[in-house]
């Protein structure tokens, strides 16, 4: 019994120590079926991947696709909230490119309006400092998440709750209902218990990825399985538990006609 795929890593071309294919060399060695390489959006400030440089990392990703064979490799990209209206740091010609689409609350980030760095990320980043929120605060954020699922195609939602605190259960019900999976993150999982037994009555789905940054943690979700493990979260309720997620946009894709 295992995990059969990894969809949260890192590499060179962001914040991560290894190379596309040291980390999938990696997954390999793992016994994974699949792994994606999610580098940092286009608009983080200080670990970007730089949109000018997006197609000689496709080329390279597909260079490692034939060596390995063996194993299905994903380019996608851990994008970021860059506005308190819910937008994030990819356009919509974006999409075709991408293999998957992880989504996260990051400090560092490019707003999209002078307005969303006062209202937005200046109240969390001031917030997040005090390990605190405030209830309106609360609202906003899910606000945000929520308007986020509602016009892209997130796959995963990645360390709920961190650096923005969210209403973790509504949240969960909004992924639910648009096929997003519900991240249990190798560095940290930021949701209170209670939150995560509640979220497992609903109809979302988990998924337990690594978040490696360096390629001896490309596979590790042993964080997200302790926490399964000690709250008796059904095994049924992880996506890559035994089984390969059906991913959102790569259904999106398939009902518009596209090779995926």
């Amino acid at each position: 019994m295992a995990f059969w795929g990894d969809y949260h890593t890192h590499t060179v071309h962001s914040h991560g120590k290894g190379t596309i294919e040291e980390n999938v060399v990696a997954a390999i060695n793992r016994g994974l079926k699949e792994v994606a390489i999610t580098d940092h959006g286009f608009k983080h400030l200080l670990y970007n991947v730089k949109r000018s440089k997006w197609d000689v990392i496709r080329a390279e990703a597909e260079g490692v696709r034939k060596k390995y064979p063996q194993i299905n490799i994903y380019l996608g990209l851990e994008t970021n909230m860059n506005s308190g209206g819910g937008n994030i740091d990819i356009i919509d010609s974006d999409m075709d490119k991408l293999d998957l689409v992880v989504c996260g609350y990051h400090r560092f980030v490019a707003s999209k309006s002078v307005g969303d760095i006062m209202r937005f990320h200046i109240p969390n980043l001031w917030l997040d400092m005090w390990g605190k929120s405030t209830k309106k605060r609360i609202v906003k954020n899910t606000d945000a998440y929520i308007k986020a699922i509602e016009r892209y195609d997130i796959d995963i939602i990645s360390h709920m709750n961190y650096g923005a605190c969210v209403d973790c259960v509504e949240l969960a019900k909004v992924c639910a209902h648009y096929g997003t999976l519900i991240e249990l993150n190798g560095k940290r999982v930021n949701i209170p218990d209670r939150d995560l037994e509640l979220i497992a009555m609903t109809d979302a789905e988990f998924i337990c990825d690594s978040d490696a940054h360096s390629v001896d943690k490309v596979g590790d979700m042993s964080l997200g399985k302790s926490v399964i493990d000690r709250l008796s979260l059904p095994l049924s309720k992880v996506a890559n538990w035994e089984r390969i997620p059906s991913f959102r946009s790569r259904r999106k894709k398939q009902e518009k006609g596209q090779t995926v």
